[in-house]
């Protein structure tokens, strides 16, 4: 057999298969119709019944309504009657409570004015004997107070004078301890500053020699320790130059030695040069001017100084200002 009848005979069946379900499905509905049918017209027949069972039942209790609401009017009656009598009755006992609950209040308010009237005559009598008790204490009281505090005030100051005599003992020795330790720090600066001055001495000594006619500077005397603060100040001799200069344009320790010292002349040389270019560079370093002059140190030193002399330069943290670059500043 072939494919193709093959497939021919299998659509056949379906084909027939489908027929049949489709017959089924048919006699499937028409016995659900019936049974429909039938069962719809059973209720329907059940539902006459329960209808006229619903009329019978309200005819019923349309009669038992009247016969209640005859009932209930004929009560209402006899109600109004009773409350009437009643309210009739009420008032009159009403009356006659409120007369004597009036007079039972007029007796109550006649009572308790009575108490009342002899509470305060009672009150008045303790309150003045409470009142001469009370005075009596705080008399007492106060005149013990008033000791008290003269006791306490006392105290204080002979404490206050006794804090008041070891203040200034303390003071005296801090005044005397501050004057020994004033004089002794005099006495330090007194000594440095002499052996300042002959570091200073020594040291232009050393790089400029004493020049020919000329006697060396003399040496001050040390200053007396017991001197005050303002007496030392005031006598104290302002150098000429800076020892800041003097410190920062020269070399320390034995590195002098190897500086070649420059020969006797009249005049400052470089003087000129240097303040000019102090004045163009508005404020040069001394490394800078000795770089950019092509001069030495002692050159430089030596030109520094005069014009520092001359007040035409000053010194500031180790920079060289003119006058009027100081004045802009």
């Amino acid at each position: 057999m072939s494919l193709k009848e093959s497939w021919q005979q299998q659509r056949q069946q379906r084909q027939q298969a489908v027929i049949q379900r489709q017959q089924q499905v048919q006699q499937a509905l028409k016995t659900a119709r019936q049974e429909r049918q039938f069962k719809a017209a059973q209720v329907r027949h059940e539902l006459n019944l329960f209808r006229e069972a619903i009329a019978a039942d309200d005819q019923a209790r349309r009669a038992k309504f009247q016969l209640f609401q005859a009932g209930l009017q004929e009560f209402c009656g006899q109600l109004q009657t009773q409350v009437h009598q009643f309210l009739e009755a009420a008032s009159d006992r009403r009356q006659f409570q409120a007369k004597e609950l009036t007079r039972q209040l007029n007796a109550f308010v006649q009572q308790v004015q009575q108490e009342v009237a002899r509470f305060l005559s009672e009150t008045t009598a303790d309150r003045a004997l409470m009142a001469q008790q009370l005075e009596t204490e705080l008399t007492t009281f106060v005149q013990a107070l008033r000791s008290e505090v003269q006791c306490y005030l006392e105290q204080l100051e002979t404490i206050r004078n006794q804090r008041a005599d070891q203040l200034q003992q303390e003071l005296a020795q801090s005044r005397v301890d501050r004057e020994a330790e004033v004089d002794a720090m005099f006495q330090r600066f007194a000594a440095f500053r002499r052996e300042l001055r002959q570091f200073c001495d020594a040291l232009s000594h050393e790089v400029w020699g004493n020049p020919e006619g000329s006697t060396p500077p003399p040496v001050s005397k040390p200053e007396p320790a017991s001197q005050s603060v303002s007496e030392s100040v005031s006598k104290a001799p302002a150098p000429t130059i800076p020892v800041s200069t003097v410190v920062g344009a020269f070399p320390q320790g034995d590195s002098m030695a190897g500086l070649p010292k420059p020969p006797a002349r009249e005049g400052i040389a470089y003087e000129k040069e240097v303040y000019n270019f102090i004045h163009a560079a508005q404020g040069a370093r001394l490394t800078q001017i000795e770089s950019s002059l092509g001069i030495n140190r002692f050159q430089a030193v030596d030109a520094l100084r005069s014009l520092i002399k001359k007040g035409l330069i000053t010194q500031r943290d180790r920079i060289y200002l003119t006058q009027e670059q100081i004045a802009h500043i």
